[in-house]
């Protein structure tokens, strides 16, 4: 087993976002000194909203999910405690906050919404579309990183 002084350290930085429907501001970003875990356990990459460090070149560093993000409905709790709680669509407004490895060779940071892409007929005129299940990236934000 490691201890903490054993574990090789990765810069991490902590950015908290503000965000109305698809359009994101980065309200803040604060250098960090902690390890940020899991962030690459898992290889396959699944429908949401990630957070990711990329280097000069638009290259992928490092992603992490943010949780939470995005929220297009809200719990309603009833006054009378016998009713049931309901869930209601809302306008996605809020903020959330990530910490993400930030590597010597992060230069910018970006906001992506993973999308499956859609199963359907193969397009007329011999064009492809993406397999079923196949997912796609899509830039919301990019932001630079201050050093």
């Amino acid at each position: 087993m490691t201890s903490p002084e054993q574990t090789p350290s990765t810069q991490a930085v902590r950015l908290i976002f503000e965000y109305e429907g698809e359009s994101v501001t980065l309200v803040a970003q604060q250098p960090v000194d902690t390890v940020v875990s899991g962030f690459d356990a898992h290889p396959d990459v699944s429908p949401g909203h990630f957070v990711e460090a990329r280097d000069e070149d638009g290259h992928g560093l490092a992603r992490v999910a943010a949780r939470g993000a995005f929220q297009e409905s809200a719990e309603v709790f009833p006054e009378d405690h016998s009713e049931p709680i309901t869930r209601v669509d809302v306008a996605a407004r809020g903020a959330f906050t990530v910490l993400l490895p930030a590597p010597p060779e992060a230069t910018e940071v970006a906001v992506v919404r993973v999308d499956r892409a859609g199963s359907g007929a193969q397009p007329f005129g011999g064009a492809t579309s993406p397999p079923p299940g196949a997912v796609s990236d899509v830039d919301l934000a990019t932001f630079r990183l201050q050093r």
